[in-house]
């Protein structure tokens, strides 16, 4: 049966009482997962060095690389009660949307560490969770982008982003069943959208993001924690963050965790000791995926303006604008000798 329904999760069940109900794993799944195009004997050398970093620091741990055709066998396998699962699986065929999807499927399957090919590792996966939560964290997630006060990144349609290149959880974590789901309903819309099937599927640069990458996956943990713990959960919550936070089960990690070293959201340097794992952003799906159609639609979502503050700002532009009519009105009447009180 899927997973040994380790969390006792039947699809019928709601989000919160499957968080309630659940029995967890006592600890996180000593396991290292990776995806390539390639198998280990295919690997170019720094991504063997990358791969190094990670068996150095983490000796107790399993380690596998997923390629395109072992994916389709772990989803065959794990997955053989979810055809939706396998369906949509085997039909899709961009490599990158691909990729994405096998990084949910595999944490929700068998749990442990998901991390790209072009990260390094730098502190041991066992020193990840301070101890003061590690008996009631089950999932662990980084920030990877915090607008904070300043204007939101083109390369971004969010104000706060989670980073999907590196991520820890127990097998068959509801938040991961509900980004695998989510998952295929946006392939499923897009397709209908592009009036193909999910196999004819060309996604743009966006696309990749809302669909299967960080921003559909950030959602879906907003979304997530909104339910369990009842409240209107928000980027606001964590904005700034500079500490580990437990939201219900879930660590939520500040961004120099797993984001150090990046020229925005006060990243710091991968020197200090709140670094847990460096990605190097080699990674070429970019190019392979056209940024120029979307570039006119995130620009009109960096620079809108809420109603309110368009309002608002249409206001002061008048008050300001009548100031300085007043003004010049004063002027011109005290230089003909008029009493200036008369001119309101």
């Amino acid at each position: 049966m899927h997973l040994a329904k380790q969390y006792s999760l039947t699809r019928s069940q709601s989000f919160v009482s499957a968080q309630r109900d659940q029995t967890k794993p006592s600890e996180f799944p000593r396991k290292i997962w990776q995806t390539s195009k390639t198998s280990a004997a295919g690997l170019e050398d720094h991504d063997r060095k990358a791969i190094q970093s990670w068996m150095k620091l983490n000796h107790k741990h399993r380690y596998e690389i997923i390629t395109q055709h072992s994916g389709e066998s772990f989803v065959r396998d794990r997955f053989s009660d979810r055809h939706d699962i396998l369906e949509v699986f085997t039909d899709l065929q961009d490599p990158i949307l691909r990729a994405d999807f096998i990084r949910y499927l595999v944490l929700l399957g068998d749990g442990g560490v998901y991390s790209d090919m072009d990260t390094v590792a730098l502190m041991p996966i066992e020193d990840w969770i301070p101890p003061i939560y590690r008996s009631q964290t089950n999932m662990v997630i980084g920030i990877e982008y915090d607008k904070l006060n300043g204007a939101r990144w083109l390369d971004w349609t969010l104000d706060l982003q989670f980073c999907t290149w590196t991520l820890l959880t127990k097998p068959g974590h509801p938040l991961m069943e509900m980004a695998v789901d989510r998952v295929m309903a946006r392939l499923r819309r897009l397709a209908l959208k592009q009036g193909t099937t999910i196999s004819g599927i060309k996604a743009s640069f966006k696309e990749v993001l809302d669909t299967t990458g960080p921003a559909m996956f950030t959602e879906v943990i907003i979304d997530g924690l909104s339910r369990s713990t009842g409240a209107n959960f928000s980027h606001l919550n964590l904005t700034g963050l500079r500490n580990a936070r437990l939201v219900s089960d879930v660590l939520i990690l500040p961004i120099n965790a797993f984001g150090s070293g990046q020229s925005h959201s006060n990243s710091g340097s991968p020197d200090e000791e709140n670094a847990l794992v460096q990605h190097t952003f080699a990674g070429s799906w970019k190019s392979n995926h056209d940024f120029n159609g979307d570039q006119q639609s995130i620009i009109e979502l960096a620079d809108k303006k809420t109603e309110e503050e368009m309002k608002r700002e249409a206001l002061k532009t008048q008050v300001e604008e009548e100031q300085k009519k007043q003004a010049t009105e004063k002027q011109d009447a005290e230089g003909k000798g008029v009493d200036a009180s008369s001119i309101a």
